[in-house]
């Protein structure tokens, strides 16, 4: 019993193993369907290739430069920033621009792309019709065909509520060319009459604007491939669609972590041209949006010098005035020199007052600024400050009384301000990010107030300390005639608006400077070129994948057939179905000398003291029957005794009341199969189909070895697994009949 267990498990082990040699002999035999797949496969690949749209990845590398970076009063503003408390440093230094993030959502923005693309005039795409296959055509178009550019501007105007396209079938014959529009609204498309032309250019008027066709100018090189007949596809879309299809495959970042000052631009397009010219293009208008950006900052300063400069120049000549009046009144012509032994004594204190009167005015000119609620988010004029004497004492002082820390506070607006602007471009008002700035921005303002007042308070320390020595020297020249401190008043007020005004000069020509020195943010290092083994689709690789599957499908379909198959068909599946010994395969053509191999087989697989011989099968039809009766006339013909008894009585018409069952586990009928046993070399048991009676396993009780009959086509695998494990049937040995 264990070792009829032990052959099961083993006889399952050996099935689930894959057989090479079936899998190789099936596709032996079904060759013809394999090369028919590869072929299928071979031809759906090329068809793929012919119409699959190619694409090639683009790419080249930009330098951020920074040039916040080498400011140093903004670093000062930022460590001083980093110092304030809750956090509300760290929370406005952090929106300092110059990242690679911030600079990918404006080089990436719908408004810089949408100027790339009129730029380019990238919104009318030309496709080249032939054998079902279009091809963009970039810079090798046949015909040029122009949108007035009002309409232009109207197709992205009327995009929110509605999608506006126009499409122009151009074909050229030996008679001109014939030009179809098609206007599409949304999901409407309207066409157009036909139009036909002799020459170009041409015109053609639409609800959508007025076309304009004309030939293009290629060399010869580029123009021999129409100069017969072509058919050309035009779409002009709205710029704003196509800058959306163009940043979805752009791609703007860093080449590794570490790296916060190089980033990658890559596009994946259809044409090589139009990928580098569109790449320069978006850099080069990156870097006009930069200065731009600059070119205002400067303006603004401009503007702010010029009003101080006309505001002072009025107040000069207040002060010229008072000076001669001054004068007249004293009737003097030169005041110094009856003054100058007092102003020897006075005129260190003198000096260090218009240099603080100086600043003190400055000062107040930029509070003013910064107070207006009109400019909370205007640039705040940067660099301007005052001659103060930092040899002194006292310009010491004025040097270390906070104005650099408010100067870095002005940077830090301005950034602010900067980014605010870049937000406006391709946001709402109402954006979160927007709204954020704007709190960081009037966050910010207390602070620059706060520190406004302070400096101011600074100055005005000073100023009266000088004020009190002043007042001291004068005491001791008390002799000095009125006339002198009149005209000493008026003199100083002269001298603070002659060198404020003369400071405002020197930012004027400084921020002319700045205008004409304007330098790119981001320069191409690497300019734009295709990646290497970025073609797709690859066509090698498509041709492999196609000749492999050709191959794999139909092996693979066959096998899983012949797994799932449950017939047994060739003596190879029998052979994989069952390790029994098969004794014979009978054939229509060769069944005499069949028969022959099964008697041999059959004497050499039993023991002598094996002579009752059962024949079964699972179903009727098998053919045991004639198994029985052909192995009983063999058997004679060797001289042998045998007794062939029909154990079918199922076949058989009975008496009524009787049963096969019952007749066959009568004793009478065990009485005759041993008398028969006793007097005869083999006795020959033929059974009714297993699969419908139990006779067959009571007929096996008297049985020393089971023939068991395997009909191609009919016989189920799960069959012969039930013969393998099944202990009812003695001894059994397979009859393969074909």
């Amino acid at each position: 019993m264990n070792e009829n267990n032990n052959n099961v498990v083993m006889l399952e082990e050996e099935e689930s193993a894959f057989d090479f040699k079936q899998l190789w002999q099936l596709c032996l035999s079904n060759w013809r369907w394999i090369l028919a797949s590869v072929v299928a496969c071979g031809l759906i690949a090329g068809i793929y290739l012919w119409f699959a749209t190619s694409t090639v990845t683009v790419t080249g590398k930009m330098e951020i430069i920074d040039k916040s970076k080498k400011n140093s009063g903004l670093s000062a503003g930022l460590a001083m920033l980093n110092s304030l408390p809750m956090g509300l440093g760290s929370s406005l230094g952090g929106a300092a621009a110059g990242s690679i993030d911030a600079e990918k959502e404006i080089i990436l923005s719908n408004s810089l792309v949408t100027n790339v693309v009129k730029d380019l005039g990238l919104y009318t795409e030309y496709r080249l019709s032939k054998w079902g296959r279009k091809t963009l055509l970039y810079q090798n178009n046949p015909v040029e065909v122009s949108l007035d550019a009002a309409h232009v501007a109207w197709l992205d105007t009327e995009l929110p509520l509605y999608f506006h396209q126009i499409k122009l079938t151009i074909s050229k014959g030996a008679d001109g060319y014939t030009v179809e529009p098609t206007l599409v609204e949304g999901k409407e498309e309207t066409d157009l009459p036909e139009q036909t032309f002799a020459t170009l250019p041409a015109t053609i008027k639409t609800e959508a604007g007025t076309l304009t066709i004309k030939e293009n100018k290629l060399p010869a090189r580029l123009a021999k491939p129409y100069e017969g007949s072509y058919n050309l596809k035009v779409t002009i879309t709205p710029p704003t669609q196509v800058a959306k299809a163009f940043i979805d495959r752009t791609t703007f970042e860093a080449p590794n972590k570490k790296v916060t000052n190089m980033a990658n631009i890559s596009l994946t397009d259809e044409n090589v041209l139009r990928g580098i010219d569109y790449v320069n293009a978006l850099v080069d208008a990156y870097n006009q949006r930069a200065n731009d950006e600059k070119n205002e900052e400067a303006r603004k300063t401009e503007e702010f010098v010029n009003n101080r400069l006309a505001k002072i120049d009025g107040e000069l000549g207040s002060s010229d005035a008072a000076w001669e009046n001054s004068k007249k009144n004293f009737q003097i012509t030169t005041p110094e020199v009856d003054a100058q032994e007092a102003m020897t004594k006075k005129g260190e204190y003198e000096a260090k007052l218009v240099a603080i009167g100086t600043e003190l005015q400055l000062h107040d000119y930029l509070s003013e600024y910064v107070n207006n609620p009109a400019n909370l988010y205007e640039i705040i004029p940067a660099g301007i400050s005052s001659n103060v004497d930092a040899g002194s004492a006292t310009g010491a002082g004025a040097s270390s009384g906070g104005s650099a820390g408010t100067a870095s506070l002005f940077a830090q607006h301005n950034t602010l301000v900067n980014q605010r602007r870049e937000l406006l471009k391709s946001v709402s008002e109402m954006s979160p990010q927007i709204q954020r700035v704007n709190q960081s921005i009037k966050e910010l303002q207390p602070v620059l107030k706060t520190a406004l007042k302070r400096d101011r308070q600074s100055i005005l320390m000073r100023q009266n300390t000088l004020q009190r020595e002043y007042g001291k020297s004068m005491g001791r020249i008390g002799s000095a005639p009125k006339m002198e401190r009149v005209l000493t008043e008026i003199g100083r007020e002269r001298e603070i608006k002659q060198a404020v005004f003369l400071l405002m000069l020197q930012k004027r020509e400084e921020t002319a400077m700045e205008l004409a020195n304007i330098t790119d943010k981001g320069k191409l290092i690497d300019p734009p070129a295709p990646e290497p083994g970025s073609n797709k689709p690859q066509k090698k690789m498509v041709l492999l994948v196609a000749l492999f599957l050709g191959a794999l499908l139909p092996v693979g379909i066959l096998y899983l057939l012949q797994m799932f198959k449950q017939k047994i068909d060739t003596r190879q599946e029998l052979e994989s179905a069952t390790k029994l010994p098969i004794l014979a395969e009978l054939t229509s053509t060769t069944a005499e000398e069949a028969i022959r191999t099964l008697r041999t087989n059959l004497l050499l697989n039993i023991k002598d003291t094996q002579k009752v011989l059962l024949v079964a099968s699972n179903n009727s039809g098998d053919g045991k029957s004639f198994v029985a009766k052909k192995l009983e006339e063999s058997l004679t013909a060797i001289g042998k005794s045998v007794a062939l008894i029909n154990g079918n009585l199922r076949s058989l018409s009975l008496s009524k009341g009787q049963h096969a069952a019952d007749i066959i586990a009568a004793p009478a009928f065990a009485k005759e199969v041993a008398d028969a046993k006793v007097s005869n070399d083999f006795v020959i048991l033929d059974s009714p189909a297993i699969s419908k009676y139990t006779d067959a396993y009571q007929l096996a009780q008297f049985a020393d070895a089971t023939l068991y009959i395997v009909k191609a086509g009919k016989t189920q695998k799960d069959d012969l697994e039930s013969l393998n494990s099944n202990n009812n049937i003695p001894n059994p040995l397979i009859v393969f009949n074909v």
